[in-house]
């Protein structure tokens, strides 16, 4: 379990590189609905913004996931020192 831990914990930079392209999409459609650009433009930003929610809502699930795992192999290993 803690090998799985570790493992998914291995990639945090990434995830949370991927975690922090959402909010840039989403700031780039605002500033092209504030600046009145053509309507191409939002539509292009529109689409990133809804890939930046995707990859938010993968980069949550996978920090859960090495979470649980974390929390697992602490209580494992607490039960086994403390001989529950």
């Amino acid at each position: 379990i803690a090998m799985a831990a570790v493992g998914m914990l291995s990639t945090l930079g990434v995830t949370l590189a991927t975690d922090a392209y959402g909010p840039v999409a989403d700031n780039a459609g605002g500033i092209a609905e504030m600046a009145e650009l053509e309507h191409r433009v939002r539509e292009t930003t529109d689409a990133l913004d809804a890939l930046g929610n995707t990859t938010a809502a993968t980069g949550k699930g996978f920090a859960i996931g090495s979470a649980v795992l974390t929390a697992l192999s602490l209580l494992a290993v607490f039960k086994d020192k403390a001989g529950i």
